[in-house]
């Protein structure tokens, strides 16, 4: 009687031992399918959800970096217009949104030049640090300059000329477009990869030609300077815009001596400038004479630049006005038979830090 007893115990564990397997299998196999689901999501999270959570983030980051540049334009045109504030914060955001654990926030740069050369400099002493001496070509340099053939009062030839300086800020996106913003003499330009230009804030030039034939214009001219500075960082940092001078300049030209009316003569105004950004530059100020009604003989646009040597009264192509070497393009814009020229001469110191001292 004991044996089938014996037999029957080893049976039903060798049972409970099968029963357990089963359970153990089931339970590996049923984690490994949780894991599968597990990385299936966050695969699909990774590859799709993210690039499109840091698309956004860079784009808002694009369109934050585009409107501190034209808030710190309006701040800057309403100091000199309207003589103050006489200083005006405004901050930049430096970095975009991030994506917890999983992608860093995208970092911009903020540098400010308060003038270049981008030829470089001669180096006449070999006691002098790298970058210091006389530009190697003055006329290559970051400047305007604005002559009028009679000045203020009917007086003879009159010009000016500045180092504008330039602040820009980089945006090196991952997921949207790289973008680098450009703000020189009054102008916020923006810039693309493959040489893309576009003029974002327009400089306050303007031509006005009446059916009587009068011819106005007016513009500015602005000189931002300081120290040269390069912020990195998270966060924003608040630039500050200092105004140290500005003036008005008109004219309405010069009476022709035996004049019995005393009427002023037509006289010639030139636009001069040297930028590194002439595709932006070129373009709107070709679209501005193209719908200021002179005719073409009124006026002339030259292009000097290396390699290029453009006269002409059409927009160019994009390979005529950009020379691809990185070095200054000098634009000049000459418009005869005007009769009142106005333009404010005004410069800002341009700071950073708490106060922007």
């Amino acid at each position: 009687m004991g044996e089938p007893s014996h037999r029957t115990s080893r049976w039903s564990r060798r049972a409970r031992r099968r029963l357990r397997n089963r359970r153990g299998v089931v339970a590996v196999i049923g984690t490994l399918l949780a894991l599968l689901v597990f990385f299936t999501l966050f695969g699909v999270f990774v590859t799709q959800y993210l690039p499109l959570w840091m698309t956004e983030n860079e784009a808002a980051f694009t369109s934050q970096a585009d409107l501190a540049f034209s808030s710190f334009k309006s701040a800057v045109d309403s100091q000199y217009e309207l003589g103050g504030p006489q200083t005006v914060g405004v901050p930049f955001t430096l970095s975009s949104g991030s994506v917890p654990l999983l992608a860093q926030p995208t970092e911009g740069i903020l540098e400010f030049l308060p003038s270049g050369c981008a030829k470089g400099f001669n180096v006449t002493d070999p006691g002098f640090a790298k970058g210091i001496g006389q530009p190697v070509n003055p006329a290559a340099c970051l400047f305007a300059n604005i002559s009028l053939q009679n000045g203020p009062g009917g007086s003879g030839g009159y010009s000016q000329r500045i180092p504008t300086g330039v602040l820009e800020m980089v945006l090196p996106n991952r997921y949207y477009t790289p973008v680098t913003f450009f703000y020189e003499d009054d102008a916020v330009i923006q810039w693309q990869p493959g040489g893309y230009e576009d003029m974002d804030v327009n400089p306050p030039f303007n031509i006005t030609h009446t059916a009587a034939g009068n011819t106005t214009i007016s513009t500015s001219m602005l000189q931002m300077y300081g120290n040269e500075s390069s912020i990195v960082g998270l966060g924003s940092q608040d630039l500050y815009s200092h105004l140290r001078y500005s003036q008005p300049v008109t004219s309405r030209g010069a009476v022709a001596p035996g004049s019995t009316n005393n009427t002023p003569m037509p006289f010639t105004f030139t636009f001069k400038i040297g930028t590194q950004y002439p595709c932006a530059w070129t373009s709107y100020l070709l679209q501005t004479m193209a719908v200021s009604g002179l005719a073409s003989t009124d006026w002339s646009y030259t292009q000097l630049s290396p390699g290029t040597n453009l006269t002409s009264t059409t927009p160019p192509t994009t390979a005529a006005c950009s020379s691809g070497s990185g070095e200054t393009t000098v634009i000049t814009l000459t418009v005869a038979n005007v009769n009142y020229v106005q333009y404010d001469y005004a410069g800002v110191q341009v700071s950073t830090g708490v106060g922007g001292t």
